[in-house]
């Protein structure tokens, strides 16, 4: 009879335990309290031997077994079960077509088993022995972090193993195996099999360079204490080059964490090493202030192009460090500052550094209940500057910006804010008057800044009729008039200049804007949103003149005329004109056009830019650039390509290609690269493949310029 009611097999269980033991033997009491039993045909063969087959389960403990057929022992509490054989013990499953266990021990041998040893291991074996609660003994087996399957992506091969859950694996006769397939063996590795953070050897990586050849590398992962760790690397390639590296990471407090990496390698051909390294930290709270630093340095600007395994990495021409404190407190913000910038040109190197700045800012405060707001930015700095021969230089700056400004009362449609501010600075150094080295004389450096802004009168109209999806539609027109006059403070060209504090535009002109604005509210949205506006603007000069020929016998004091046209009709579409006109010369100077579209599958972007000779009218330049990303949302490729064309030479400049697929437990990633905008060209390819538990495996890099 099959029993379906879990109480029925207790029940009956309990009266089958009765009846051995008064026909001539006493069933253990913590079997009858805690063991359940169940099959479609059950007996006892002997007076403590139970025989089940067909649907059976066992339940003991957290134990939960089921099988075709059982041989359970009642005394010993061995068992023997065959036929689809499943145990489960708390987050643990494991399959076999024959198991030994002991219940009691919880022990036993699986046979042609796979099993899981914590949430992201899963493993297959000829024979599983079970040892204890956590270790286990492998023997013809497969280790992998994807979800078992016939072939899963990627999987170690192992001759035998003996593993301990949340400690370490140690493999023996190890193959790496990407569906099914082995590409790489190691005769032994220790692995961590842990949730926490665990010291040991890394998985090796391996792949190739067209310049260094073949390569081999490894890592020794150390789980130094509770709030660090630190990770080192060898690489070796087969062309005689040699790569060392040193990651760490830290996390001291909540609020407080960073990392670092240096890497170092011996050029094969030049004998030295060369070298860089990356870090940064950010803290919430140091003595009240936000920290927040970063670190980036090299030997040579030849290590981007090298070394770098990145793309993005590879074009880089600067590096940029610093160390940045801020405390606020209402309008007021105290700021500390340390950095420096090194630029890599084609003939000479600069290296800017600031050591350090000390800057106070006060944001637009007001003063009582008046309209009137005043604000300030302030500096004291020491800068260090290396431009070259005959250019270097410690010097100091003290900076102060005070402004103020008021917004006048009147009607809604009309805002008049007139701004006053002055601006002192002194320098310990100058130039010399044809900036060629720096010349030990202070010079200090002072001008008035005026200017008022008015915008409106303001018109509108509101649409009150249906149009579409719209309930409603606004028109605006909004003109703007924006007066600016900088006074001239002498002695410009002696001024050394850092940054844009030391910029000083001598002006007196006014910039007249008017703007076109179109709103819709839809029926789904409480709130308008911006769905076009169109701008024309111009400025005029009642100075220095604006436009000037290249024989400077035609000059104008209006400026170029400007117009942008943006479109957005939806979330997802953009579409945005320019254009400059000069009305001196009656030709234009630039167009452009940028068209954009996003979708959650897919992306794209595409500008045209053009640039004419306003004399003659002639092109002069003509680009485009274009962008386009897919991705299915219902797979886990996506695709990304960047093109940009010059029109004008006939040539592109860049291509790249990126390809990048996740599959459950891996990743792969091909990107193709062609770059065009010097004489010198770079086309190469890079390919790489992720491992889920692993790491980067895999990665080929190398230039097609020979192609």
């Amino acid at each position: 009879m099959r029993l379906r009611s879990l109480t029925a097999v207790v029940a009956v269980v309990a009266g089958l335990l009765a009846a051995s033991a008064g026909a001539g033997g006493e069933t253990p009491k913590d079997t009858q309290e805690t063991m359940t039993l169940h099959a479609d045909n059950q007996q006892w063969i002997q007076k403590t031997l139970w025989r089940g087959e067909g649907n059976v389960e066992v339940l003991y403990q957290d134990i939960k077994i089921h099988c075709d057929k059982v041989e359970l022992n009642s005394e010993t509490m061995d068992l023997t079960a065959s036929g689809n054989v499943v145990l489960d013990q708390g987050p643990r499953r494991f399959t076999a077509d024959e198991l030994h266990y002991n219940l009691k021990t919880k022990t036993g041998d699986f046979t042609n088993a796979t099993g899981q040893v914590d949430p992201f291991y899963y493993f297959t074996g000829k024979k599983v022995i079970k040892l204890d609660e956590t270790h286990f003994k492998l023997e013809k087996a497969t280790f992998t972090s994807c979800q078992p399957e016939p072939r899963p992506p990627w999987r170690f091969g192992i001759s035998k193993a003996l593993i301990e859950e949340e400690g370490y694996g140690h493999f023996h006769g190890l193959t790496i195996q990407t569906k099914g397939v082995p590409i790489f063996y190691l005769p032994y590795l220790l692995w961590p099999v842990k949730t926490q953070r665990t010291t040991g050897l890394l998985v090796p990586t391996f792949g190739y360079s067209n310049r260094r050849g073949f390569y081999l590398g490894n890592a020794l992962y150390i789980a130094a204490g509770r709030s660090w760790d630190t990770t080192v690397y060898l690489d070796l390639y087969s062309q005689g080059w040699l790569g060392l590296g040193s990651g760490w990471r830290w996390a001291p407090r909540q609020d407080a964490a960073g990392d670092a990496m240096l890497y170092t390698v011996r050029d094969k051909d030049t004998g030295k090493w060369e070298w860089k390294i990356d870090g940064k930290h950010a803290q919430d709270s140091v003595l009240g202030f936000h920290l927040q630093a970063q670190i980036h340095d090299l030997s040579d600007v030849d290590f981007f192009r090298e070394y770098e395994h990145s793309f993005n990495q590879n074009t880089l021409r600067s590096l940029y460090s610093y160390v940045y404190l801020t405390k606020t407190s209402g309008p007021y913000s105290l700021n500390l500052r340390a950095d420096r910038r090194i630029t890599y040109l084609s003939s000479t190197d600069v290296t800017m550094v600031q050591l350090p700045e000390v800057e106070l800012r006060v944001r637009p405060n007001r003063v009582g209940r008046t309209s009137l707001y005043w604000s300030l930015i302030s500096s004291l700095n020491l800068f260090a500057v290396d431009r070259g021969p005959n250019l270097s230089k410690t010097y100091g700056r003290v900076d102060a910006y005070p402004q103020l400004s008021y917004t006048l009362p009147g009607p809604a449609w009309l805002t008049v804010t007139p701004r006053v501010a002055v601006r002192g600075t002194y320098y310990t150094t100058q130039y010399n008057e044809t900036q060629t080295e720096f010349v030990d004389k202070g010079i200090d450096r002072s001008f008035f800044e005026g200017g008022i802004d008015i915008v409106g009168p303001s018109v509108s109209r509101v649409f009150e009729k249906e149009k579409g999806r719209f309930l409603k539609l606004k028109h605006l027109i909004e003109p703007r008039l924006e007066y600016r006059y900088v006074s001239d403070p002498g002695h410009i060209k002696l001024i050394p200049r850092f940054d844009e504090v030391d910029q000083t535009l001598v002006t007196n002109r006014l910039r007249l804007t008017l703007s076109n604005r179109l709103y819709g509210r839809e029926r789904k949205s409480q709130s308008a949103r911006e769905l076009g506006s169109f701008d024309l603007f111009t400025d005029y000069s009642f100075g220095d003149p604006l436009t000037v020929s290249p024989d400077r016998k035609q000059v104008s004091r209006l400026g170029a005329v400007g117009g942008v046209l943006r479109a957005t009709p939806s979330n997802s579409v953009m579409v945005e004109a320019r254009a400059q006109f000069i009305p001196l010369f009656h030709n234009l100077s630039t167009t452009s056009l940028t068209a954009s579209y996003r979708q959650r599958a897919f992306m794209t972007n595409l500008t045209w830019y053009q640039g004419f000779n306003t004399i003659t009218g002639e092109t002069n330049s003509s680009q485009v650039r274009a962008a386009l990303a897919l991705r299915n949302p219902g797979s886990r490729w996506n695709v990304a390509l960047h093109v940009a064309y010059d029109v004008k030479q006939d040539r592109f400049q860049q291509q790249r290609i990126v390809f990048r697929y996740g599959g459950s437990c891996w990743g792969v990633t091909v990107e193709y690269r062609d770059l065009a905008f010097t004489s010198n060209t770079n086309r190469d390819i890079r390919i790489a493949l992720d491992l889920k538990g692993l790491g980067k495996l895999l990665e080929i890099k190398t230039g097609l310029e020979s192609y």
